[in-house]
Parts: structure tokens; sequence; C-alpha cells
């Protein structure tokens, strides 16, 4: 069984060997450092421990760079500028890149949308304090420049996806410190969930079901009206360690239908106990397990702070505790 094969297995909570071995996304640098630390020269991680990266492959999403700072004034004649639909937004390897993917056993998703604020054209602080005085004073505009940037996200989507067949679709949404979203769920209603409902429509006119919501900080409060809408998974990255983002928590709250990826802390690879480790990998990600439509990995990025020897240790922990789970 591929990767691509277990990952839809797990999605649809069907029965599998194992859940996929995703990895965190650790970076170049962070891998040179782990090379002087003992992990094989002619290695990485991936091959060690048999992980399988995601692919996130499709157009570019952003805002025209010369749009910078002024977006949220543009009218929208120039917002369609700076969001325009073209064949130009793919990567100038795109016809390989589709032809690559036909046969493939890795998992491959596409970006549909950057999120809220990408799509206010937030890029500092002055362009947030912008965005956010904006969906209080300038609601008419807020929803106008959304409803655009809806038909810029489903046609972009719906041309990647007349060439790629996708495992997931991928929304992308930091709109959350660790107290809350910035913006209120009415808000978010309001202004984005017409967004999800565009894109949506255009995936599944695709025959793509699968649709996750990657998030950061604490989006609880927004989770209920992404599901509503049709958001079927969720990975949630750097964020605190909050009773309401642990993920046996939200089983809880939100139903075993719900796709699940991440939900190990970060602080879990700072244990100095071989064996508390363990107990803390085990009491999150075997029930979790057993639930299904659940895919394990550290809820974040692993960066250079963390030792070859302790990520190691971390990976085979995590290994032997999804054997257990899978043969229980």
């Amino acid at each position: 069984m591929t990767e691509r094969e277990r990952f839809h297995h797990v999605i649809r909570g069907a029965a599998v060997d194992r859940p996929p071995l995703l990895e965190e996304g650790v970076r170049d640098a962070v891998l040179e450092v782990w090379h002087e630390q003992g992990l094989p020269r002619d290695k990485t991680h991936l091959e060690v421990f048999g992980l399988t990266p995601h692919e996130n492959v499709g157009p570019n999403l952003r805002y025209v760079s010369s749009y910078f700072g002024r977006v949220f004034d543009l009218s929208p004649r120039e917002y369609r500028k700076a969001f325009d639909v073209s064949r130009r937004r793919f990567p100038d390897d795109w016809d390989e890149t589709v032809k690559r993917l036909e046969d493939r056993d890795h998992i491959a998703c596409i970006w549909a949308s950057r999120g809220f604020f990408q799509a206010l054209g937030v890029g500092d602080w002055p362009t947030l304090e912008q965005a956010l005085l904006g969906t209080i004073k300038e609601r008419a505009q807020v929803r106008a420049l959304m409803d655009i940037y809806s038909d810029f996200c489903a046609h972009m989507l719906d041309m990647t996806l007349q060439e790629v067949d996708a495992d997931f679709i991928y929304l992308s949404e930091p709109i959350s410190n660790n107290d809350g979203p910035l913006i209120s769920p009415a808000a978010f209603e309001d202004f984005m969930i017409p967004v999800y409902e565009r894109i949506i429509a255009t995936a599944k006119h695709h025959g793509c079901e699968n649709i996750l919501v990657s998030t950061y900080g604490n989006t609880t409060l927004l989770f209920p009206a992404m599901i509503d809408v049709g958001v079927t998974m969720l990975w949630i990255s750097e964020a605190a360690e909050l009773p309401e983002l642990d993920y046996r928590s939200l089983r809880r709250e939100l139903g075993p239908e719900l796709g699940l990826i991440g939900g190990i802390p970060l602080s879990i690879l700072r244990i100095q106990s071989t064996e508390d480790m363990r107990d803390r990998v085990e009491k999150i990600v075997a029930p979790l397990l057993r639930s299904g439509r659940y895919i394990p990995l550290a809820g974040g990025r692993v960066r250079e702070e963390i030792p070859w020897v302790v990520y190691k240790e971390y990976r085979e922990t995590l290994a032997e505790v999804i054997e257990a789970a899978s043969s229980a």
C-alpha cells in the first residue's frame, strides 16, 4: 500500500496497516546541523525513517507584489489586477509537474486559498491594522473585495484541477493568535465563508472531497462554521498548548468524521526522559489513532534547537506507538 493509498483509507475511516508517515517540513539548515550531530551524510531524515512529504502544488495565489501596502485601497477593477486569473501564476515547470504527478505514490494537494488577511493585502503591522479597521468601518467594501477574491480562487483552482488529481485542497487560514481569531466568528462567516463555499463547490465539481484548513494559533471559534460549509480536515501548527487545541478535545467536540493531521506538541521533543516522552506520545496518539481519521506528527516545524538524537528518539517512539495501536 502506498502512502497515497494509506492517506485516502485513513481519511475515509477505512482500515489501514498504518497511517501515512508525513514529515514536519524540516528545512535544509536543520539537516545541515543534524549531519554534524550524527545523521548520516548521504541521507535525510526522510530516508532514515521512511517518511514522505506532502507536496503542495498549483499557482501562486498571492497578490501581485507591486500592490503591497495598498491592496485594501484598490477599486474593484484594480483589485482584479492584483489578483489576476492567469496561467502566468503557475510555476515555469508546471507542465513537467503535471506529468510527474500523473503516476505518483505520494500525497499531493493544491493551494486553494491563502486566507482572509492575505486577500486584504496584509504583509506587515500597518497593513494588518488597515485590514482590521476595514472589517469594522468598511464592511461593504470588504464583502465586495472578498467576492472578487472568491472568484479568483475558484477560477485558479478550476484551472489546476483540470490538470492535477489532488488528494486534498489546502486552505491556509493564518487568522489567529493564541488568544483567538483576530476577527469575530460572525465577521468570518460574513466575509470568508462565502469564499470557502465557492472554493469547495469547485473542488467537489472535480471530484475532490477532501478539504483541509491549515491554521495557526487558536482558531477553535471558527471551526464550526468551517465544518458546516464543508471543511473535512484540520491541521493546526505553531500553536500554544491550550486545552481547547488538544486534538483529543477537538475529536470530542467536533466529532469522528473530521480528519486531523498533527496534534503532537513540540514540547514533547524537549522532554529529557525517554520514558516520559513515550508516555506523552502514547497518551495523545494512541486514542486518536483508535478513533480514526488521524495522521500523527509534530504540530509545527522542527527547528535547529532540536538535536538529531532527540528527533531520532521522537520518531522511533512514534513508530512504536503507531505499530502498537495498529496491531491492537
